[in-house]
C-alpha cells in the first residue's frame, strides 16, 4: 500500500467512524475508534498508533503502518470492497493488453503500457475523489455545532449556548459535564440551551449521538474564589443541589477534616454517604507536564455501608487532565484513573500499589517530569507510568472525598520549588 491508497483508507476509516473530521477528533475519540477495531477486527491499534496514522503525531514522509495494522482498518472500514474493484479493473486492463502484445510491436506495446498506467492512475484519482465526497457528504450530514454565547456569575454560573444539530429526524445530546450523563435537546438550527454549574471547573461541552462525540469540544472555565469547598451525595443526580461549605469552620489545627456536625448544619444528611470536594481554579501559565505535588490525608470516618471510600486527586490542565484514584487495600476493582490519553482501571496490572490503609495518614508525593510520573507513598515509591499527550497549562486541582476526609499540607508547585496552589 503507498500513500495514496492509505490516505483512501484514512477517509474511509473517519466516515466509517464518524465523528466528523479527524482534525478536531481529541483523546477520547481516538480510545473509542481503537475499541470499534478491537470489536469488529479483534485487532489492538493503540490509540497513539491511530494518531500517528490520521497525522495527529509528526512522522516522517515516508511513515506507513504496519501490514497487521493497515489489514485491520481495511476490515473496518470494508476497504476491500474497493480494492477488489480496483484490482479486478486493473487485471481486466493487463488482460487486453497481453492478448494485443502478441500481434503488436515494441513501440506499440510501450504505448499501451503508458496507457494502462495512466488508466490505473485515473482510477486511483477518482476513487480518491469519489470518497472523499461520501466523506465530506457524511461529515457535512452529522457534524453537530456548539458554541458559547454567554456566562453569567461566578459560582453559580449560568451559561448559554447555542446549537445546530445536523438534522431533525434523530435524537442528539449534549454533554455540559463530563460527571453526568449527556441531556437530550430538540434539533434545529441555532437554537439556544442554557446549563447551570454549581461548582468549579474546566467543563468540555460537546454534542453526542449514539454514544458518539460529533462536534468540538467547547469550554466552559467557572474559577473559583481561591479554595472553595463543598459537599454532595456520593452518587448525586444531575441537578441536585451542592452544597457550599466555609472552609474556616471545616478546618481544626491546621487540618482541613468537615465533621458530620458540619455536613449536617449546611443540610447534608449525614445517614447517606457524601462526597466532600475542594477546588481552587485560578488559571496559570505553569506547564502541566512537569509539577511536583505533596500532600498528607486519611479517608474518611466510619460511614455504614461503605468500605472502599476513595480519595481521587485531580490536576485539570488546558487540554487534558490528571486524575489519581486511592483506595483502601482489597478495593482496586474500583479504582479508575485518567493520566491525560491513558486510562487506567481495574484492567491495568498495577492498579492495585494505588491502594492503602486510608484510616491512617499518608504522605503522598507525586512528581511528573516530561510526562512521567512517579508516585511515593510514606517515601516509598509505589506506582510509576507516562502518557503521551500534554495536559496544558495548569488551570485548577480539585481533591475529593468519598465521606469527610482528612487533609493537611497540601501544596502543588513547579519543578523548581515555586508554588502554584498550597492549602
Amino acid at each position: 500500500m503507498d500513500k495514496v491508497y492509505l490516505n483512501i483508507l484514512i477517509d474511509l476509516v473517519e466516515a466509517k467512524f464518524g465523528r466528523g473530521p479527524s482534525i478536531h477528533w481529541k483523546n477520547r475519540d481516538f480510545e473509542d475508534l481503537n475499541l470499534e477495531i478491537q470489536k469488529k477486527t479483534k485487532t489492538n491499534i493503540s490509540s497513539h498508533t491511530l494518531k500517528r496514522i490520521f497525522g495527529k503525531i509528526k512522522t516522517d514522509d515516508y511513515y506507513l503502518p504496519q501490514k497487521a495494522t493497515i489489514n485491520a482498518l481495511k476490515k473496518y472500514s470494508d476497504f476491500k470492497d474497493i480494492e477488489k474493484r480496483h484490482t479486478e479493473i486493473s487485471s481486466d486492463g493487463l488482460s487486453i493488453e497481453a492478448i494485443n502484445s502478441e500481434n503488436t510491436t515494441d513501440n506499440y506495446k510501450r504505448s499501451k503500457t503508458v496507457f494502462a498506467t495512466v488508466i490505473c492512475l485515473a482510477i486511483v484519482i477518482v476513487t480518491a475523489i469519489y470518497f472523499f465526497s461520501i466523506k465530506k457528504t457524511i461529515n457535512s450530514s452529522n457534524f453537530g455545532v456548539i458554541q458559547l454565547i454567554s456566562t453569567e456569575g461566578q459560582i453559580p454560573t449560568s451559561a448559554q449556548f447555542e446549537y445546530s444539530t445536523p438534522n431533525n429526524k434523530d435524537s442528539f445530546s449534549i454533554c455540559y459535564d463530563g460527571n453526568f450523563e449527556p441531556i437530550k435537546v430538540p434539533n434545529g438550527k441555532n437554537l439556544k440551551s442554557n446549563y447551570y454549574y454549581q461548582y468549579p471547573g474546566l467543563f468540555k461541552v460537546r454534542m453526542w449521538y449514539n454514544n458518539k462525540i460529533i462536534s468540538q469540544t467547547i469550554p466552559v472555565y467557572v474559577q473559583s474564589k481561591g479554595w472553595e469547598a463543598f459537599a454532595s451525595y456520593n452518587y448525586q443526580k444531575q441537578f441536585d443541589r451542592f452544597y457550599h461549605l466555609d472552609i474556616k469552620k471545616c478546618t481544626q489545627n491546621s487540618v482541613f477534616s468537615p465533621t458530620k456536625k458540619v455536613l449536617h448544619n449546611v443540610g447534608i444528611d449525614t445517614s447517606r454517604l457524601p462526597a466532600v470536594m475542594l477546588h481552587n481554579y485560578s488559571p496559570t501559565n505553569i506547564n502541566g507536564d512537569n509539577f511536583r505535588l505533596e500532600t498528607t490525608l486519611k479517608n474518611s470516618d466510619e460511614w455504614i455501608g461503605a468500605s472502599c471510600n476513595s480519595v481521587f486527586l485531580i490536576i485539570t490542565g488546558s487540554k487534558e487532565s490528571i486524575l489519581f484514584n486511592f483506595a483502601n487495600p482489597g478495593c482496586s476493582y474500583w479504582i479508575n484513573c485518567r493520566i491525560s490519553e491513558k486510562k487506567m482501571d481495574r484492567s491495568y496490572e498495577n492498579i492495585k500499589n494505588l491502594t492503602f490503609d486510608m484510616s491512617h495518614w499518608q504522605h503522598f508525593d507525586i512528581q511528573n517530569k516530561n510526562k512521567q510520573i512517579n508516585i511515593s507513598v510514606n517515601n516509598k515509591l509505589r506506582f510509576s507510568t507516562s502518557y503521551h499527550e500534554s495536559i496544558g497549562k495548569i488551570m485548577g486541582v480539585t481533591i475529593k472525598f468519598q465521606g469527610n476526609g482528612y487533609l493537611k499540607d497540601y501544596k502543588l508547585s513547579d519543578l523548581n520549588g515555586n508554588e502554584i496552589f498550597r492549602l
